[in-house]
């Protein structure tokens, strides 16, 4: 099947990948439901509720991962920008502050007035987001990471990729000896090497049931976490008991392999599938600009810790439509923030069209022009 092309801002975007990433998001906020709401772990929620939260769980894991992979595979040809990452940095800092502000207006604020503070005026700075000071580290190292990578045959990219994912996908989740696989990065630039080693080396072609595929290992991850956490409770022997709670622990991990496939899996299936419909096409289009907007407005620090709290999914805890009240609450604050954002871009065009600031954004644009023909003049060399 043939991708789908839109055009947006004079640039070619695949739809169906922008529907990935609208559909990773989607992940994203299930993983912050089910992690800041309290729901993972919960003893007191009837066992029928507790694996299916586990599969909805491990069946999410992959949203970080679906991210860097995308990010690998159409950045590796890419020159650096420096203007999309200032552009993420401004997005990051303007809802942090609005957030923290609006917070303070109804007197909603759960941290200490100085720690918000801080951490609302410096979100980057102060850690705030990391998946976000993750991707803006990779952003300036993929310069650096595109002109090896770029250099290496498929037999050396292939043994760079399998050595890696021996060690941080295998290894690391099961004794990551003396911690030196730790390490944010690592499994960041791993994943980053996938999506650049499939654009480069793999044709992408249709293959049948990797949906299928993608659920039965959903199923599988989850059967081997619960067996894992059954065990924990039932040893004795303390070297044991280490190793497994280290495997626990490192087991939802995206640099995980089983989670790693799975996003490959994934991956494949939103590369080779035709959107057809153009109204479709027209409302991916819509949303995908305010991906990473949605992830900054529901996981500010000022409200992530008692929002999902305050949503009474606990209610539900012995009832079997715990599962579809979770959907539903995870569906109303992807349409609410993607709202928020809506508005924000509509008054930002607004805005760009007063003669000064269209003025003032050309002189800025010739500056960042300048910038990014020196630095990547500078690596060329």
């Amino acid at each position: 099947m043939e991708e789908t092309n839109v055009q947006k801002n004079g640039k070619t975007r695949d739809t169906n990948m922008e529907l990935l990433r609208i559909v990773a998001m989607f992940m994203v906020i299930t993983l912050h439901c089910l992690g800041n709401g309290q729901l993972l772990g919960n003893t007191s929620i009837s066992v029928y509720n507790i694996i299916a939260i586990r599969l909805l769980d491990f069946f999410s894991l992959t949203a970080n991962a679906i991210f860097l992979i995308i990010s690998g595979y159409y950045s590796i040809d890419k020159k650096f920008n420096i203007k999309r990452i200032l552009t993420l940095w401004g997005k990051t800092i303007f809802y942090s502050i609005l957030i923290y502000i609006i917070c303070n207006f109804f007197n909603l604020n759960i941290q200490s007035v100085t720690s918000a503070a801080f951490v609302s005026f410096f979100p980057i700075l102060s850690g705030e987001y990391w998946f976000i000071n993750a991707y803006i580290v990779l952003y300036f190292l993929s310069p650096i990471l595109n002109v090896m990578l770029n250099k290496l045959n498929r037999k050396q990219f292939k043994y760079l990729l399998i050595t890696s994912i021996i060690m941080i996908g295998i290894i690391k989740v099961i004794f990551n000896p003396g911690g030196t696989l730790t390490g944010t990065m690592l499994p960041v630039i791993l994943v980053y090497m996938i999506g650049a080693y499939m654009r480069k080396f793999v044709t992408i072609e249709p293959k049948k049931y990797c949906l299928v595929k993608y659920i039965l290992f959903t199923a599988i991850a989850t059967f081997i976490f619960i067996i894992l956490s059954i065990i924990l409770k039932l040893i004795d022997n303390n070297i044991i008991y280490s190793l497994i709670k280290r495997i626990i622990s490192e087991f939802r991990e995206y640099s995980n392999i089983l989670i790693l496939i799975m996003t490959i899996l994934i991956f494949y299936k939103f590369k080779t599938i035709t959107i057809k419909s153009k109204f479709i096409s027209k409302i991916i289009t819509i949303i995908s600009p305010s991906v990473f907007s949605i992830y900054l407005i529901h996981q500010s620090i000022n409200i992530r810790d008692t929002m999902w709290l305050k949503m009474g999914i606990m209610q539900y805890a012995d009832s079997w439509f715990m599962l579809p009240y979770i959907l539903i609450m995870i569906a109303m604050v992807f349409i609410i923030c993607l709202c928020i954002d809506l508005i924000r871009r509509v008054s930002y065009y607004g805005i760009k069209k007063v003669p000064i600031i269209t003025k003032i954004l050309e002189k800025i644009n010739e500056k960042l022009y300048k910038i990014n023909s020196k630095i990547n003049n500078y690596i060329a060399d």
